[in-house]
């Protein structure tokens, strides 16, 4: 049995596929099986993965498309290893990426994920997590952090124990856009999450991110998620976290004519105008900052040269 299951969930990735894979086979931590889960697609996606003869590597064709939530759930259920990984299809891991995970595993943890830099198409790169650019990620219990500072764990970063994920009873059916963020919420709410400062991981950013092609199906799921763990959160914090993400729904409704109306009205009802008149100030500042202090991922040349290559 391996010790970390890589599970890649798969929708016509033809053409960001290959260096998805190739990054998993450059891992130095040598100890994993890659579980490829492709989710009905049209294209060379499955041809390609013929192309990799790894027998570490074994590939799956779901019975009809789904949802990515039960699209993860279905993966996860073919895996053999007491840890999963999860790097979707256009995400890059860095090579020491499980060798540095690995290696602060403990019975204790349930949870390890690392520091991710996004990489547009012309080049321009920033941190993942926007929050803790020029900080520590955090560590130990992070439960209510993961609601304050929002979702700031990418997938592909993450490593999760098994029985951590078995005793939270995986990902609920009703659960469709967010289950990493389900995940996420659950494991820390019973283990201790562990973090690798250095990056670890390259995500991708393009026009087809689930984020942007279903950001008012997301936000809505994400209300409901928080109203599963009310119960465990500051009331404050149930208010600012449900204000922020109906000022994302109402945002979305505003930029469709037939709820254009609705948004605004979301907005001034539910949302935060303030946060929203607010936003030149934040994005200039964030610049200046970044000209000023060198984020954390810059903060080495060996970090520098592990992304490059």
């Amino acid at each position: 049995m391996p010790s970390v299951s890589v599970i890649m969930n798969v929708r016509n990735g033809a053409s960001t596929l290959r260096e998805a894979l190739d990054s998993v086979l450059m891992q130095t931590f040598h100890d994993w099986e890659l579980i490829v889960w492709d989710d009905r697609s049209s294209d060379d996606s499955a041809q390609i993965i013929t192309e990799y003869k790894d027998p570490r590597i074994r590939y799956f064709l779901s019975q009809e498309q789904t949802s990515l939530g039960k699209a993860r759930g279905d993966a996860i259920r073919q895996a053999a290893g007491a840890w999963l990984a999860f790097l979707d299809q256009d995400d890059i891991w860095l090579p020491r990426k499980l060798e540095k995970q690995m290696a602060l595993a403990d019975d204790r943890t349930g949870l390890i994920y690392g520091r991710t830099v996004r990489f547009y198409p012309r080049g321009l790169e920033r941190d993942y997590d926007q929050t803790h650019e020029f900080t520590l990620l955090p560590e130990g219990d992070i439960f209510n952090q993961l609601f304050t500072d929002s979702c700031f764990i990418a997938m592909s970063s993450a490593v999760f124990r098994r029985a951590a994920v078995e005793a939270v009873g995986g990902i609920p059916d009703a659960v469709q856009i967010v289950p990493d963020y389900w995940l996420y919420v659950a494991v820390a709410r019973c283990y201790r999450v562990g973090a690798v400062q250095e990056t670890v991981c390259r995500y991708r950013m393009h026009s087809a991110n689930t984020s942007r092609l279903n950001a008012l199906k997301m936000n809505q799921e994400v209300l409901w998620l928080i109203d599963q763990w009310v119960g465990e959160l500051d009331p404050r914090t149930v208010a600012l976290c449900r204000q922020r993400h109906f000022t994302a729904i109402a945002l979305a409704e505003m930029r469709r004519p037939a709820t254009a109306a609705r948004g605004v009205a979301r907005l001034f009802t539910q949302g935060s105008v303030a946060s929203q008149l607010a936003r030149p100030f934040m994005f200039a500042f964030h610049i200046i900052r970044r000209n000023v202090r060198r984020p954390y991922w810059r903060g080495s040349k060996l970090s520098r040269r592990l992304i490059k290559s």
